[in-house]
């Protein structure tokens, strides 16, 4: 029984068989997400449904399923688990609850410091390199689809995950995505390595090198923002030389010239543990 007329579920009611909701924690343009108690499990979980007025849409409900296959077959330590999916009512996933706060709420309290990104950093280069050799990438790194708990980062989300090659245009965030997802073409691991360096520099700086709502044209131009100079001239002034060119390269607008996830990740091991 839906208790609202957008449809979203309220507390009390059962999302899935067994999962009871405690409260909606976002309405999306695909899923509704819910925090829910497992009474199997007997513990919270968060369980991500495909809205019941988007459940016709062959597009919506392949990717929900497929991000939900994704999640319970592939793991690893900085990758969120998803416990089941399940087909009926609508199609659903069901996913650990992170303890900790968003990547994105830590850096609007307080800026990171060099150690800190440079830990971060490695975390993400694991798991995105695990990605990679599954032969997926993730296409949405950012603050707010990473979960931050005793300095152990998660990624979370791969609604947009996809193969390398070709993909929508435009398909990912602005201000994190790649000017070659802009274009929809190219597309490779150096479209994560953008969106690492990008929030990295953002935990540094509590900015985006390019703006808020940087986008790109079909000749992966910035638009409405230019060149990040002023950013990165302050993260010079802040992290030692080895970062601060790293992160240059990682926003190089030439994918060809963007350092790979084993060359970050080799320069943020020296950073971390220079022995």
């Amino acid at each position: 029984m839906r208790a609202r007329t957008e449809q979203t579920l309220d507390p009390g009611f059962a999302v899935l068989p067994g999962y009871d909701v405690v409260q909606l924690l976002h309405h999306g343009r695909r899923v509704d997400t819910y925090d829910v108690y497992s009474h199997e499990r007997d513990c919270r979980c968060v369980v991500k449904q495909v809205r019941p007025d988007r459940a016709d849409e062959p597009e919506v409900l392949q990717a929900v399923l497929l991000e939900a296959t994704l999640l319970q077959t592939m793991t690893h330590p900085h990758l969120v688990r998803c416990y089941e999916v399940a087909a009926e009512p609508l199609p659903s996933m069901v996913l650990e609850t992170l303890p900790g706060a968003t990547l994105a709420a830590l850096v609007e309290q307080q800026r990171l410091e060099a150690g800190d990104v440079a830990m971060l950093g490695l975390q993400l280069c694991s798991v995105l390199g695990y990605l990679h050799r599954q032969g997926w990438l993730h296409l949405d790194v950012k603050p707010s689809n990473i979960v931050v708990a005793s300095g152990q980062a998660t990624l979370i989300d791969l609604s947009l995950a996809g193969r390398p090659g070709s993909g929508r245009p435009g398909a990912g965030t602005r201000g994190y995505l790649a000017p070659e997802q802009a274009r929809g073409a190219d597309l490779g691991a150096p479209a994560d390595v953008w969106g690492l360096g990008v929030t990295m520099v953002e935990g540094l700086t509590g900015r985006l090198p390019f703006g808020d709502e940087a986008t790109w044209d079909g000749e992966g131009r910035a638009l409405p923002a230019g060149p990040p100079r002023r950013r990165l001239a302050q993260i010079r002034r802040r992290v030692p030389p080895e970062l601060a060119t790293l992160l240059e390269g990682c926003i190089a607008l030439d994918p060809a010239a963007r350092p790979s996830v084993a060359d970050v990740r080799s320069v943020l091991r020296g950073l971390v543990d220079p022995r």
